[in-house]
């Protein structure tokens, strides 16, 4: 990636972080997470289709929530990679 790339992989990382950590988004996160195992549990075994359906949106909420980590790591990857590049330069300088 060159420097403006990982500029940009940076501010969306920051971004990213900002908003999975949010207060309010946190609380989204644990009332539906909750609200979807109550979903789950509170099936009858005969009901198979809703089990399956709860047990489905649980993963889709994971997902979303494993895009958000992978771009915060993505982005502070890219930010040691910008240190490096920064400090090779000023070697070369030196």
């Amino acid at each position: 990636m060159n420097e403006s790339e990982l500029k940009n992989t940076i501010q969306k990382a920051q971004r990213a972080d900002a908003l999975l950590n949010d207060p309010l988004i946190q609380e989204f996160i644990i009332s539906l997470r909750g609200d979807l195992l109550n979903k789950f549990e509170s099936t009858g075994l005969e009901d198979e289709a809703e089990r399956l359906a709860a047990w489905n949106q649980s993963q889709v909420l994971n997902m979303f929530l494993d895009k958000f980590t992978k771009t915060i790591r993505e982005g502070k990857n890219a930010q040691l990679s910008l240190v490096e590049r920064a400090k090779i330069k000023l070697r070369n300088v030196i």
